[in-house]
């Protein structure tokens, strides 16, 4: 979770409980925003994907070949 100073966030919204370990959580501010985050696992409530390299990858020379292409 992430929000900045002008966020209205009631409290009863914000759990302090870690959905993935149960562990409580820890906030960090700076600078009026705030950030959440589990010390114990790691979760910082940013779904990711690592499951797997992606099957195509287009190297730059093609991307900009591509480009070149459309002009």
């Amino acid at each position: 979770m992430f929000f900045t100073a002008g966020d209205e966030i009631p409290p009863e919204n914000v759990s302090h409980e870690c959905p993935r370990c149960g562990a409580d959580l820890s906030s960090l501010s700076l600078g009026g925003a705030t950030a959440v985050g589990c010390d114990d696992c790691g979760y910082a409530d940013v779904e990711a994907d690592h499951s797997g390299e992606p099957e195509f990858a287009e190297s730059w020379a093609d991307a900009l070949a591509r480009f070149e292409e459309s002009q």
